[in-house]
């Protein structure tokens, strides 16, 4: 896959709009506005799929999106759950932020790892992207109040997120290896 080099392409753009509904994101969340939070995720969520797909019609992939899309998606998904965790209008599970945040921290430090003495970028795998999906609709699920189901699917993020971390912690063995 060629990789572009510019920095300012339309993929890139879409996901520092992503980075940037942020910020109203956690004005409304404090409001306890959940609609109007719903409604951004899901822009946010177009800009998601729509940063990746048209890197590839536009041929506009380049490392720097590789890097930036997997860091703004955990930046706003952990600044939410913090969020959540913190406000007494949400009742996330403190056990699930913090899995997710060691978790997080692992893959970053691992990806880093990589990346740094190997001079390549680590790109997330289907087990990886599963993982994420379910993440972030279980965390609209609580941000909505939608009970049980909020939960449950914190049960299933959770054990996707242990497979896809498992399937990263082989990845990044067999990168080792190689090397």
């Amino acid at each position: 896959m060629n990789s572009v080099k510019r920095i300012w392409t339309i993929p890139n753009l879409l996901s520092l709009l992503r980075l940037l509904l942020l910020v109203p994101m956690l004005v409304l969340l404090g409001r306890g506005q959940r609609w109007a939070v719903f409604g951004l995720a899901l822009l946010g969520i177009a800009f998601d799929l729509s940063d990746g797909f048209l890197a590839r019609r536009l041929n506009q992939c380049s490392d720097l999106g590789r890097i930036m899309d997997p860091v703004i998606d955990k930046t706003v998904t952990l600044s939410v759950c913090l969020f959540l965790v913190l406000s007494p209008l949400y009742a996330f599970p403190v056990w699930f932020f913090l899995f997710l945040l060691f978790r997080e921290a692992a893959v970053l430090v691992g990806g880093w790892t990589v990346m740094k003495g190997r001079k390549m970028i680590l790109e997330s795998n289907r087990a990886g992207k599963w993982s994420a999906f379910t993440t972030g609709v279980a965390v609209l699920f609580y941000i909505m109040d939608w009970q049980p189901f909020a939960f449950w699917l914190v049960c299933i993020s959770f054990v996707l997120t242990l497979y896809s971390s498992f399937t990263y912690i082989k990845t990044f063995l067999s990168k080792i290896r190689e090397s």
